[in-house]
């Protein structure tokens, strides 16, 4: 999560820190997003460019972070 100082005031942006266990490549905020939301269940699959499942969930401060299914 980021906190940046604007006039009259701070704004906090979400960040994606899900990088694939499997190859390594970071997955964007905009691939996640639109997914985590429609979704109804905790964690969700999101299928990588390296056609392998991984796991997407969400922190406590609301950075989203890829793990191994």
């Amino acid at each position: 999560m980021k906190t940046i100082q604007i006039p009259y005031g701070t704004m906090t942006l979400a960040e994606s820190k899900a990088v694939c266990p499997h190859c390594e490549r970071h997955i964007p905020f905009e691939e996640i997003e639109n997914k985590y939301m429609k979704a109804d269940k905790d964690p969700i699959r999101i299928k990588c460019k390296c056609k392998r499942f991984i796991g997407v969930t969400m922190t406590w401060i609301g950075d989203f972070v890829a793990f191994e299914l």
